[in-house]
């Protein structure tokens, strides 16, 4: 990965030597040329892991709404590697906006994104995880029950294969029925019981776009890091964790007269 991103940052500086704007058109060119077809998926496939993990958004290698093209496009329109990354991971974030309001959540990965910066989409994708869960009640109708919508929710497939359910059709007569909608309706409880109980961390202050997009930026983070670093080293007096009170001060010793001196003699 960071062989590839080092290759990504050339672009900027030497374009003919890293003509990332051109690579998709190459890759084809080569393919026809010199191996074939089958090849080319696999080329793809490894580009785009190499990509998406120079640019931090492996979390989204799964998505078929973003393309490789896409991705390199939206880095290679800017002038500098950090305007090219961030604008390849707000492209992933709308990606994701419009996911979440489908409810279509099944391929983000709340630990993947947390690992790429992405983790202020959790709750959001959570919430719509439930609803659409929620909305999934099972129901008997025209003799069967039918779980295909309840199976197509996250939660939903989990819940089945708890139950050992693999089949998305059961006869109205089947006495797992009413073991499994009794079950359904705990899992209800159990989910809303966590959801309510939850101590929801304070937000984070985040710079944000004119569009409400927050702005991601490298070299803040590094900074932030170093800052953190530096902050360690730099420790406390022990004295000032004491109250003022209680701080010990010596009083300095009053020093003799002449006077006094010379009575003792």
């Amino acid at each position: 990965m960071k062989s590839v991103a080092s290759m990504m940052k050339g672009y900027y500086s030497a374009k003919n030597e890293n003509p990332w704007h051109k690579v998709s058109k190459n890759i084809q060119t080569f393919i026809n040329k010199e191996s074939p077809k089958g090849k080319l998926s696999e080329t793809m496939i490894l580009l785009r892991a190499g990509v998406f993990g120079a640019l931090d958004i492996l979390s989204f290698g799964l998505i078929d709404e973003i393309t490789t093209t896409d991705i390199i496009k939206a880095f290679t329109t800017k002038d500098s590697w950090k305007l090219g990354r961030r604008s390849a991971r707000n492209l992933c974030l709308d990606v994701a906006d419009k996911l979440i309001a489908k409810g279509s959540t099944r391929y983000l990965t709340p630990s993947a994104l947390k690992r790429d910066g992405f983790g202020f989409l959790i709750p959001r994708i959570e919430e719509a995880q439930w609803e659409k869960f929620k909305k999934a009640k099972p129901k008997v109708t025209k003799g069967e029950m039918n779980l295909a919508k309840l199976e197509k929710s996250v939660i939903g497939s989990k819940f089945l294969r708890e139950q050992m359910i693999m089949e998305t059709k059961i006869d109205a007569n089947d006495p797992r029925i009413e073991t499994l909608l009794e079950a359904y309706k705990l899992q209800l409880v159990e989910i809303e019981v966590n959801r309510s109980s939850r101590i929801k961390p304070p937000a984070q202050t985040e710079q944000v776009t004119l569009n409400g997009q927050p702005v991601f930026d490298e070299d803040e983070e590094k900074e932030e890091k170093t800052k953190r670093k530096t902050a360690k080293g730099n420790q406390t007096p022990l004295t000032d964790f004491l109250p003022e009170e209680k701080k010990v001060t010596k009083t300095p010793k009053k020093k003799k007269s002449k006077k006094t001196r010379g009575r003792k003699k």
